[in-house]
Protein backbone atom coordinates (compact mmCIF):
# COMPACT_ATOMS: atom_id res chain seq x y z
CA UNK A 1 0.00 0.00 0.00
CA UNK A 2 1.52 3.47 -1.07
CA UNK A 3 1.78 5.81 2.03
CA UNK A 4 0.02 8.85 1.68
CA UNK A 5 1.62 11.75 0.02
CA UNK A 6 2.79 14.74 2.67
CA UNK A 7 1.15 17.99 2.73
CA UNK A 8 3.21 20.50 0.83
CA UNK A 9 5.52 23.54 2.13
CA UNK A 10 4.41 26.90 1.34
CA UNK A 11 6.89 28.89 0.11
CA UNK A 12 5.40 32.75 0.02
CA UNK A 13 7.86 35.50 -0.78
CA UNK A 14 6.73 38.99 -0.76
CA UNK A 15 7.96 41.20 -3.38
CA UNK A 16 10.58 38.60 -4.56
CA UNK A 17 11.16 38.25 -8.44
CA UNK A 18 7.68 40.68 -9.52
CA UNK A 19 7.76 42.23 -12.94
CA UNK A 20 6.41 45.43 -12.48
CA UNK A 21 6.65 46.09 -16.79
CA UNK A 22 3.40 45.07 -18.16
CA UNK A 23 4.80 43.63 -21.95
CA UNK A 24 1.27 42.21 -21.94
CA UNK A 25 0.57 40.93 -22.91
CA UNK A 26 6.52 15.18 -3.72
CA UNK A 27 10.48 11.22 2.12
CA UNK A 28 7.09 9.61 0.87
CA UNK A 29 7.32 6.51 -0.89
CA UNK A 30 9.05 6.42 -3.48
CA UNK A 31 8.11 8.44 -6.64
CA UNK A 32 10.27 7.87 -9.80
CA UNK A 33 10.55 11.45 -11.40
CA UNK A 34 9.95 11.96 -14.99
CA UNK A 35 12.31 10.92 -17.76
CA UNK A 36 14.54 13.60 -19.21
CA UNK A 37 12.37 14.66 -22.66
CA UNK A 38 10.43 16.36 -19.81
CA UNK A 39 12.93 18.24 -18.07
CA UNK A 40 13.60 19.41 -22.10
CA UNK A 41 10.20 20.72 -22.60
CA UNK A 42 11.45 23.19 -20.00
CA UNK A 43 15.10 23.78 -20.09
CA UNK A 44 17.75 21.99 -22.71
CA UNK A 45 20.73 19.85 -22.24
CA UNK A 46 21.96 20.70 -25.33
CA UNK A 47 25.63 22.33 -24.93
CA UNK A 48 24.59 24.04 -28.69
CA UNK A 49 22.29 25.91 -27.02
CA UNK A 50 21.57 29.26 -28.92
CA UNK A 51 21.77 33.07 -27.14
CA UNK A 52 18.17 32.33 -25.08
CA UNK A 53 17.83 36.14 -25.19
CA UNK A 54 14.31 37.67 -26.72
CA UNK A 55 14.06 39.80 -29.17
CA UNK A 56 13.74 43.33 -29.37
CA UNK A 57 9.96 44.83 -29.54
CA UNK A 58 8.65 44.47 -33.10
CA UNK A 59 7.16 47.98 -33.95
CA UNK A 60 4.59 45.98 -36.35
CA UNK A 61 1.09 46.34 -35.11
CA UNK A 62 -0.76 43.60 -34.75
CA UNK A 63 -2.88 42.83 -37.75
CA UNK A 64 -6.53 43.05 -37.60
CA UNK A 65 -7.98 39.36 -37.27
CA UNK A 66 -11.69 38.09 -39.03
CA UNK A 67 -14.09 37.62 -36.20
CA UNK A 68 -16.55 34.66 -36.76
CA UNK A 69 -17.90 34.32 -33.68
CA UNK A 70 -16.23 30.67 -33.68
CA UNK A 71 -13.04 29.99 -31.52
CA UNK A 72 -10.62 27.99 -33.01
CA UNK A 73 -8.14 26.12 -31.35
CA UNK A 74 -4.39 24.98 -32.96
CA UNK A 75 -2.35 22.64 -30.68
CA UNK A 76 1.14 22.89 -31.71
CA UNK A 77 2.44 20.13 -29.64
CA UNK A 78 4.97 17.03 -30.25
CA UNK A 79 2.26 14.90 -31.18
CA UNK A 80 4.52 11.94 -32.23
CA UNK A 81 5.96 12.18 -28.56
CA UNK A 82 4.34 8.64 -26.63
CA UNK A 83 5.53 10.81 -23.07
CA UNK A 84 5.06 14.29 -23.61
CA UNK A 85 3.32 15.29 -26.66
CA UNK A 86 0.31 12.15 -26.37
CA UNK A 87 -0.63 13.62 -23.18
CA UNK A 88 -0.57 17.12 -23.61
CA UNK A 89 -2.88 17.06 -26.67
CA UNK A 90 -5.51 14.21 -24.91
CA UNK A 91 -5.59 17.06 -21.82
CA UNK A 92 -6.16 19.87 -24.55
CA UNK A 93 -8.41 17.80 -26.56
CA UNK A 94 -10.75 17.20 -23.38
CA UNK A 95 -10.76 20.06 -22.27
CA UNK A 96 -12.33 21.43 -25.89
CA UNK A 97 -15.04 18.05 -25.46
CA UNK A 98 -15.81 19.93 -22.04
CA UNK A 99 -16.15 23.47 -23.12
CA UNK A 100 -18.93 21.86 -26.05
CA UNK A 101 -20.55 19.80 -23.75
CA UNK A 102 -21.29 22.82 -21.81
CA UNK A 103 -22.77 24.46 -24.63
CA UNK A 104 -19.69 26.01 -26.36
CA UNK A 105 -18.99 29.17 -26.52
CA UNK A 106 -20.41 32.28 -28.81
CA UNK A 107 -23.65 29.72 -29.54
CA UNK A 108 -20.93 27.00 -30.95
CA UNK A 109 -18.73 24.44 -30.57
CA UNK A 110 -14.81 25.72 -30.01
CA UNK A 111 -12.94 23.68 -33.11
CA UNK A 112 -9.87 22.34 -32.82
CA UNK A 113 -6.60 22.19 -35.57
CA UNK A 114 -3.63 19.82 -34.69
CA UNK A 115 -0.30 19.97 -36.13
CA UNK A 116 3.06 18.70 -34.94
CA UNK A 117 5.77 20.98 -32.77
CA UNK A 118 8.23 18.34 -33.92
CA UNK A 119 11.99 18.77 -32.50
CA UNK A 120 13.16 21.75 -34.17
CA UNK A 121 12.20 25.38 -34.88
CA UNK A 122 11.61 24.14 -38.81
CA UNK A 123 9.10 21.98 -37.71
CA UNK A 124 7.33 23.95 -36.01
CA UNK A 125 7.33 26.56 -38.18
CA UNK A 126 5.31 24.61 -40.95
CA UNK A 127 2.75 23.28 -38.37
CA UNK A 128 2.51 27.59 -37.32
CA UNK A 129 2.42 28.06 -41.25
CA UNK A 130 -0.63 25.55 -41.81
CA UNK A 131 -2.75 26.77 -38.69
CA UNK A 132 -2.65 30.38 -39.56
CA UNK A 133 -4.24 28.99 -42.80
CA UNK A 134 -6.67 26.94 -40.77
CA UNK A 135 -7.43 30.73 -39.29
CA UNK A 136 -6.75 29.54 -35.74
CA UNK A 137 -7.51 32.39 -32.93
CA UNK A 138 -5.40 30.59 -30.39
CA UNK A 139 -2.26 28.12 -30.02
CA UNK A 140 -1.73 25.66 -27.50
CA UNK A 141 2.13 25.48 -27.36
CA UNK A 142 4.82 25.15 -28.52
CA UNK A 143 5.89 22.64 -25.42
CA UNK A 144 9.62 23.71 -25.84
CA UNK A 145 11.38 26.90 -24.95
CA UNK A 146 14.24 26.91 -27.74
CA UNK A 147 11.26 26.53 -30.19
CA UNK A 148 9.05 29.16 -28.33
CA UNK A 149 11.85 31.60 -28.30
CA UNK A 150 12.33 30.76 -31.80
CA UNK A 151 8.87 30.76 -33.10
CA UNK A 152 6.30 33.03 -30.90
CA UNK A 153 7.37 36.29 -33.28
CA UNK A 154 5.50 34.07 -36.12
CA UNK A 155 2.34 33.60 -33.52
CA UNK A 156 2.43 37.34 -32.38
CA UNK A 157 2.88 39.36 -36.02
CA UNK A 158 -0.51 37.16 -36.85
CA UNK A 159 -2.30 38.57 -33.85
CA UNK A 160 -2.80 35.00 -32.53
CA UNK A 161 -3.54 34.28 -28.85
CA UNK A 162 -1.01 31.80 -27.57
CA UNK A 163 -0.15 29.63 -24.36
CA UNK A 164 2.32 26.98 -23.78
CA UNK A 165 1.86 24.46 -21.27
CA UNK A 166 5.73 23.45 -20.22
CA UNK A 167 8.01 26.71 -21.54
CA UNK A 168 9.77 27.40 -18.70
CA UNK A 169 12.71 29.67 -20.18
CA UNK A 170 13.28 32.67 -18.62
CA UNK A 171 13.96 34.32 -21.31
CA UNK A 172 10.34 33.99 -22.25
CA UNK A 173 9.92 36.36 -19.43
CA UNK A 174 10.10 39.70 -21.09
CA UNK A 175 9.03 38.10 -24.61
CA UNK A 176 7.76 41.17 -26.41
CA UNK A 177 4.08 39.78 -27.23
CA UNK A 178 2.16 42.27 -27.75
CA UNK A 179 -0.40 40.86 -24.50
CA UNK A 180 -0.72 37.86 -26.85
CA UNK A 181 1.48 35.28 -25.25
CA UNK A 182 0.86 33.30 -21.60
CA UNK A 183 1.91 30.19 -20.16
CA UNK A 184 0.50 27.67 -17.44
CA UNK A 185 4.00 26.21 -16.70
CA UNK A 186 6.10 28.62 -13.78
CA UNK A 187 8.41 30.26 -15.63
CA UNK A 188 12.57 29.36 -14.38
CA UNK A 189 12.16 32.85 -12.38
CA UNK A 190 9.80 31.41 -10.06
CA UNK A 191 11.88 28.33 -10.23
CA UNK A 192 14.64 30.25 -8.85
CA UNK A 193 12.23 31.58 -6.17
CA UNK A 194 11.65 27.70 -4.92
CA UNK A 195 15.83 27.10 -4.79
CA UNK A 196 16.09 29.71 -2.87
CA UNK A 197 13.30 29.43 -0.31
CA UNK A 198 15.07 25.33 0.10
CA UNK A 199 18.33 26.91 0.31
CA UNK A 200 16.84 29.22 3.16
CA UNK A 201 15.11 26.63 5.01
CA UNK A 202 17.99 24.90 6.02
CA UNK A 203 19.02 27.84 8.62
CA UNK A 204 22.06 28.62 6.86
CA UNK A 205 23.34 31.96 6.43
CA UNK A 206 26.06 31.22 3.57
CA UNK A 207 25.54 30.28 0.14
CA UNK A 208 26.92 29.78 -2.59
CA UNK A 209 25.41 29.50 -6.18
CA UNK A 210 27.39 28.13 -8.80
CA UNK A 211 26.28 28.08 -12.52
CA UNK A 212 27.28 27.33 -16.19
CA UNK A 213 28.47 30.32 -17.33
CA UNK A 214 26.24 31.08 -20.77
CA UNK A 215 22.75 32.30 -22.04
CA UNK A 216 21.14 29.92 -19.82
CA UNK A 217 22.95 29.92 -16.33
CA UNK A 218 23.63 33.65 -15.63
CA UNK A 219 19.54 34.98 -16.14
CA UNK A 220 19.58 32.05 -13.81
CA UNK A 221 21.64 32.73 -11.36
CA UNK A 222 21.04 36.30 -11.29
CA UNK A 223 17.47 34.91 -10.51
CA UNK A 224 18.35 32.78 -7.62
CA UNK A 225 20.88 35.19 -5.80
CA UNK A 226 18.12 38.48 -5.92
CA UNK A 227 15.59 35.72 -4.32
CA UNK A 228 18.89 34.86 -1.59
CA UNK A 229 19.30 38.77 -1.01
CA UNK A 230 15.88 39.42 -0.93
CA UNK A 231 15.06 41.76 2.34
CA UNK A 232 13.33 39.43 4.40
CA UNK A 233 15.66 36.48 4.44
CA UNK A 234 18.14 35.02 7.00
CA UNK A 235 20.63 34.53 4.05
CA UNK A 236 23.82 36.97 5.14
CA UNK A 237 26.12 36.27 2.16
CA UNK A 238 25.92 34.80 -1.44
CA UNK A 239 28.82 34.24 -3.40
CA UNK A 240 28.07 32.92 -7.13
CA UNK A 241 30.96 31.22 -9.09
CA UNK A 242 30.59 30.66 -12.83
CA UNK A 243 32.08 28.23 -14.84
CA UNK A 244 32.70 26.83 -18.32
CA UNK A 245 33.48 22.92 -18.58
CA UNK A 246 36.94 22.32 -19.62
CA UNK A 247 40.22 19.98 -18.40
CA UNK A 248 40.80 21.04 -15.10
CA UNK A 249 38.95 23.57 -14.76
CA UNK A 250 36.17 21.98 -12.15
CA UNK A 251 38.49 20.32 -9.91
CA UNK A 252 39.98 23.79 -9.48
CA UNK A 253 36.35 24.93 -8.76
CA UNK A 254 35.28 22.50 -6.66
CA UNK A 255 38.33 23.69 -4.62
CA UNK A 256 37.18 27.19 -4.40
CA UNK A 257 33.46 26.17 -3.20
CA UNK A 258 34.60 23.83 -0.54
CA UNK A 259 37.28 26.13 0.37
CA UNK A 260 34.51 28.92 0.74
CA UNK A 261 32.92 28.34 4.15
CA UNK A 262 29.63 28.20 2.10
CA UNK A 263 27.47 25.32 3.77
CA UNK A 264 24.40 25.63 1.20
CA UNK A 265 25.73 25.14 -2.76
CA UNK A 266 23.39 25.64 -5.62
CA UNK A 267 24.11 24.27 -8.41
CA UNK A 268 22.51 25.62 -11.61
CA UNK A 269 23.67 23.72 -15.21
CA UNK A 270 22.05 21.36 -17.72
CA UNK A 271 22.71 17.87 -16.07
CA UNK A 272 25.85 17.27 -17.98
CA UNK A 273 28.00 19.90 -16.95
CA UNK A 274 26.03 19.72 -13.40
CA UNK A 275 26.82 16.31 -12.53
CA UNK A 276 29.99 17.24 -13.83
CA UNK A 277 30.27 19.66 -10.86
CA UNK A 278 29.08 17.29 -8.74
CA UNK A 279 31.86 14.98 -9.59
CA UNK A 280 34.35 17.40 -8.84
CA UNK A 281 33.08 18.30 -5.36
CA UNK A 282 32.97 14.19 -4.75
CA UNK A 283 36.98 14.48 -4.83
CA UNK A 284 36.99 17.73 -2.48
CA UNK A 285 36.18 17.14 1.54
CA UNK A 286 33.47 19.06 0.89
CA UNK A 287 34.86 21.56 3.04
CA UNK A 288 31.36 22.77 5.10
CA UNK A 289 29.10 21.69 2.77
CA UNK A 290 25.78 20.69 4.87
CA UNK A 291 23.54 20.78 1.52
CA UNK A 292 23.13 21.13 -2.03
CA UNK A 293 20.23 22.32 -3.98
CA UNK A 294 20.40 21.58 -7.82
CA UNK A 295 17.83 22.77 -10.40
CA UNK A 296 15.35 20.30 -12.66
CA UNK A 297 17.83 19.20 -15.06
CA UNK A 298 19.36 16.86 -13.07
CA UNK A 299 16.83 14.48 -12.69
CA UNK A 300 17.61 13.40 -15.91
CA UNK A 301 17.73 9.72 -16.41
CA UNK A 302 20.92 10.24 -18.35
CA UNK A 303 22.52 11.53 -15.45
CA UNK A 304 21.69 8.68 -13.17
CA UNK A 305 24.75 6.85 -13.64
CA UNK A 306 27.02 9.65 -12.71
CA UNK A 307 24.59 10.45 -9.72
CA UNK A 308 25.50 7.13 -8.37
CA UNK A 309 29.02 7.10 -8.94
CA UNK A 310 29.30 10.14 -6.39
CA UNK A 311 30.79 9.63 -2.92
CA UNK A 312 27.40 8.74 -0.98
CA UNK A 313 28.19 11.04 1.79
CA UNK A 314 27.90 13.85 -0.62
CA UNK A 315 25.23 12.45 -2.63
CA UNK A 316 22.97 12.39 0.30
CA UNK A 317 23.57 16.10 0.69
CA UNK A 318 21.94 16.80 -2.59
CA UNK A 319 17.98 18.05 -3.11
CA UNK A 320 16.28 18.99 -6.14
CA UNK A 321 13.51 21.03 -7.46
CA UNK A 322 11.78 20.74 -10.50
CA UNK A 323 7.79 22.15 -11.75
CA UNK A 324 5.41 19.87 -10.65
CA UNK A 325 4.64 17.48 -13.59
CA UNK A 326 2.18 15.12 -12.73
CA UNK A 327 -0.35 15.42 -9.41
CA UNK A 328 0.03 13.03 -7.05
CA UNK A 329 -3.04 14.28 -4.95
CA UNK A 330 -6.23 11.79 -5.39
CA UNK A 331 -8.43 13.91 -3.75
CA UNK A 332 -8.52 16.64 -7.07
CA UNK A 333 -11.94 16.24 -8.81
CA UNK A 334 -10.21 16.15 -12.08
CA UNK A 335 -6.39 15.22 -12.94
CA UNK A 336 -5.98 14.70 -16.39
CA UNK A 337 -3.27 11.95 -16.97
CA UNK A 338 -0.02 12.89 -18.54
CA UNK A 339 3.06 14.83 -17.90
CA UNK A 340 2.69 18.69 -17.53
CA UNK A 341 -1.52 17.70 -18.87
CA UNK A 342 -3.15 19.66 -16.53
CA UNK A 343 -1.17 22.65 -17.63
CA UNK A 344 -2.67 21.79 -21.69
CA UNK A 345 -6.03 21.64 -20.16
CA UNK A 346 -5.83 25.21 -18.39
CA UNK A 347 -4.72 26.74 -21.56
CA UNK A 348 -7.92 25.54 -23.59
CA UNK A 349 -9.91 26.14 -20.53
CA UNK A 350 -8.43 30.02 -19.97
CA UNK A 351 -9.15 30.51 -23.50
CA UNK A 352 -12.39 29.56 -23.70
CA UNK A 353 -13.43 31.68 -20.72
CA UNK A 354 -11.54 34.88 -21.70
CA UNK A 355 -13.99 34.62 -25.10
CA UNK A 356 -16.82 33.87 -22.82
CA UNK A 357 -16.31 37.20 -20.90
CA UNK A 358 -15.24 39.62 -23.37
CA UNK A 359 -18.05 38.03 -26.16
CA UNK A 360 -15.73 37.90 -28.78
CA UNK A 361 -12.77 35.68 -30.51
CA UNK A 362 -10.72 38.15 -31.30
CA UNK A 363 -7.57 37.73 -29.61
CA UNK A 364 -6.70 41.34 -29.01
CA UNK A 365 -9.82 41.70 -26.90
CA UNK A 366 -9.70 38.27 -25.16
CA UNK A 367 -5.96 37.44 -24.36
CA UNK A 368 -5.87 40.43 -22.08
CA UNK A 369 -8.34 39.25 -19.95
CA UNK A 370 -7.09 35.99 -19.49
CA UNK A 371 -4.81 36.88 -15.85
CA UNK A 372 -7.71 38.45 -14.29
CA UNK A 373 -9.90 35.30 -14.64
CA UNK A 374 -7.27 33.54 -12.48
CA UNK A 375 -7.71 35.79 -9.49
CA UNK A 376 -9.77 38.14 -6.91
CA UNK A 377 -13.18 36.44 -8.01
CA UNK A 378 -15.44 33.48 -7.25
CA UNK A 379 -13.39 29.96 -6.97
CA UNK A 380 -14.15 27.48 -9.69
CA UNK A 381 -12.43 24.83 -11.21
CA UNK A 382 -14.25 23.91 -14.29
CA UNK A 383 -15.20 25.52 -17.61
CA UNK A 384 -18.86 25.35 -16.94
CA UNK A 385 -19.38 26.38 -13.45
CA UNK A 386 -17.13 29.28 -13.99
CA UNK A 387 -19.43 30.12 -17.73
CA UNK A 388 -22.08 29.90 -15.43
CA UNK A 389 -20.51 32.48 -13.20
CA UNK A 390 -19.52 35.02 -16.38
CA UNK A 391 -22.92 34.66 -17.44
CA UNK A 392 -24.11 36.45 -13.79
CA UNK A 393 -21.68 39.29 -14.79
CA UNK A 394 -19.77 37.59 -11.89
CA UNK A 395 -15.84 37.61 -11.15
CA UNK A 396 -14.42 34.64 -11.59
CA UNK A 397 -11.00 32.63 -10.06
CA UNK A 398 -10.48 29.88 -11.87
CA UNK A 399 -8.72 27.17 -10.28
CA UNK A 400 -8.15 24.79 -12.42
CA UNK A 401 -7.30 20.76 -11.62
CA UNK A 402 -4.04 22.01 -9.79
CA UNK A 403 -6.16 23.99 -7.48
CA UNK A 404 -3.96 27.21 -7.57
CA UNK A 405 -4.29 28.25 -10.98
CA UNK A 406 -2.94 32.25 -10.35
CA UNK A 407 -1.48 34.64 -13.51
CA UNK A 408 0.74 37.67 -13.10
CA UNK A 409 -0.81 40.61 -15.46
CA UNK A 410 2.09 39.81 -17.80
CA UNK A 411 0.73 36.15 -18.82
CA UNK A 412 2.91 33.88 -16.25
CA UNK A 413 2.21 32.10 -12.83
CA UNK A 414 2.08 33.51 -9.59
CA UNK A 415 2.60 30.78 -7.66
CA UNK A 416 3.12 26.51 -8.67
CA UNK A 417 3.90 23.47 -7.06
CA UNK A 418 7.49 21.88 -7.72
CA UNK A 419 8.48 18.48 -7.19
CA UNK A 420 11.38 18.54 -3.88
CA UNK A 421 13.28 15.61 -4.98
CA UNK A 422 16.52 13.24 -3.59
CA UNK A 423 18.54 10.82 -5.44
CA UNK A 424 18.63 7.19 -4.28
CA UNK A 425 22.02 4.69 -3.86
CA UNK A 426 21.30 4.00 -7.67
CA UNK A 427 21.37 7.83 -8.61
CA UNK A 428 17.62 7.81 -9.26
CA UNK A 429 15.37 10.66 -8.60
CA UNK A 430 13.55 10.28 -5.98
CA UNK A 431 10.50 12.37 -4.94
CA UNK A 432 10.13 13.56 -1.67
CA UNK A 433 7.06 16.20 -1.31
CA UNK A 434 5.62 19.15 -3.08
CA UNK A 435 6.67 22.44 -2.84
CA UNK A 436 4.90 25.51 -3.56
CA UNK A 437 6.27 28.71 -4.34
CA UNK A 438 4.88 31.91 -4.95
CA UNK A 439 6.39 35.44 -6.39
CA UNK A 440 3.64 37.43 -5.14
Amino acid sequence: MAMPAPAPISLLRFGAMTRTAPHRTSLAAAFVLVPSLVAAACTSDDPSTPETTAPAPSTTEVPARVVDDTLTIGLLLPTADPVLGQGLVSAATEAVTRVNAAGGVLGRDVRISIQDEGTSAVTAAAGIAALLDDDVDAVVGPSSSLIALSTLDDLVSAGVATCSPTASALALDDYPDEGLFFRTIPSDSLQAIAIADVAERTGVRNVAVVYVDDAYGRPFARAVEDALSEGSRSVDAVETFGFVRSDGALDALATRVADSGARVVIVLAASDDGTAVLEALSRTDFGSLTDIVVNDAFRNPAAQPLIQTLDPALRDLITGLAPQAQSNDDDRPFDPPGLFAAHAFDCVTLIALAVTLVRSDDPAQFASQIPALTTGGRVCDAFDGCAELLDDDRDINYNGPDGITELLQVGDPARARFDQFVFDETGRAVFVRPVVASSV
